[in-house]
């Protein structure tokens, strides 16, 4: 028999109709991995709507659709074909989710079927139902981490609610308590001042002005809570203009050698002849160096000095302020500038409301500075904070 006959022979050996049966299978599955797919895709099915829907995929593709049922099972939960039933004819497929088993698909035939490769089912069956569990085991993975993700963010809205409603009884609370403190002592300072005026000279004028000096540190105080406060808020106001900082540090160092001199300590000013402009706002500049060499008098020893310095740089101007004091440790230093925060040495008691620096790091900031501290303890501080020059602005 010549190549071309057994050819022929073959074809006619084929059973085409085997080959059609084999080809529709094929489809359905194909039909069903895709039906999943679109289940999935569909962001308007629910959980149990994408389940409900596979079920009916798996039954519609094996082989004998009209007497096949599904169930998949969930931790308790089952969603079944509507003819489902369990019989002897079986398989099933467990479904995997993070390595651990979730549940099972089963497939069931109602009628006894021909034997095939697993009892009346097909290899290809076998298969595709492992494919479909893998699939389904994805999908929960995934509605898993979106439901937690969509918990978590309902989370993180109602904490930031609370927060923002925190934030605002906070401000209002301190705006009331400011306008509480303020309105007699308004009246404590006018009253104290001008008595201290006519009693000038007699021990009547020396306690009115001890009661004038008192009031005014109590308003200073004040006035720096209600500035964190609105700096906090967004709501603190600065009037950036160019600036001649040497000679504002010069002032001030005249207007605190007084208190200097109280404290037994020399003010050291270490400036070049001459300064560049820096883009600042005076009034914040001065409130900054003033709670700066506030602390340096309060903690550099009798008899030491406290120095300021003034370094220009290529886009900002570099401050100063050293004592030689008692130093602060390091793990203290990384909070220094939270308000509240107060750095306590043996045998002492806390001074103010812990809000100097912290109002420093603010004001510093919003005029596009930065302010930092260096020190070591038994060998003093170092406080720096930046200002930008004009030109660079």
């Amino acid at each position: 028999m010549d190549d071309a006959s057994k050819i022929d022979s073959g074809i006619r050996g084929f059973d085409l109709q085997t080959l059609a049966h084999q080809l529709s299978e094929r489809v359905k599955e194909l039909n069903c991995l895709y039906g999943i797919s679109k289940l999935v895709e569909d962001g308007n099915s629910s959980f149990e709507e994408i389940l409900q829907g596979v079920v009916d995929l798996i039954s519609l593709s094996w082989q004998y659709p009209e007497v096949t049922c599904t169930c998949i099972n969930i931790k308790n939960h089952k969603i079944k074909t509507t003819n489902f039933r369990e019989t002897i004819w079986k398989q099933a497929e467990d479904i995997m989710v993070n390595g651990k088993r979730l549940g099972n698909i089963e497939v069931y035939y109602t009628e006894e079927k021909p034997e095939s490769d697993e009892g009346p089912f097909l290899k290809e069956e076998r298969n595709l139902l492992h494919v479909v569990s893998e699939r389904l085991g994805h999908i929960i993975e995934r509605r898993l981490a979106d439901d937690r993700l969509r918990s978590s963010y309902e989370q993180e809205r109602e904490l930031a609610e609370r927060l923002r409603a925190e934030m605002q009884w906070r401000t209002d609370f301190t705006k009331n308590l400011i306008h509480e403190l303020k309105t007699p002592l308004t009246s404590l300072l006018a009253t104290s001042q001008l008595l201290s005026e006519e009693e000038h000279g007699g021990k009547l004028g020396r306690l009115a002005q001890y009661v004038c000096e008192s009031a005014n540190s109590l308003n200073n105080r004040i006035d720096e809570l209600h500035d964190v406060v609105k700096g906090e808020s967004g709501k603190l106001e600065l009037d950036l203009k160019p600036l001649n900082l040497r000679q504002l540090l010069l002032s001030l160092v005249e207007e605190t050698r007084a208190l200097a001199q109280q404290h037994g300590v020399l003010i050291n000013l270490n400036l070049a002849e001459s300064l560049p402009e820096v883009y600042a706002d005076d009034v914040r500049v001065r409130q900054i160096v003033l709670n700066l060499l506030n602390n340096a008098f309060k903690y550099a020893p009798e008899g030491g000095q406290v120095t300021i310095k003034a370094i220009a740089k290529s886009t900002s101007m570099t401050v100063e302020v050293r004592d030689k004091g008692p130093g602060i440790a390091e793990q203290e230093q990384k909070r220094l500038f939270e308000p509240g925060y107060q750095t306590v040495f043996p045998g002492e008691h806390p001074r103010g409301l812990g809000i100097g620096l912290a109002l420093c790091k603010l004001l510093t900031e919003l005029q596009g500075g930065k302010i930092w501290v260096k020190s070591q303890s038994s060998k003093g501080s170092s406080f720096f904070f930046t200002l930008p020059l004009l030109r660079a602005q």
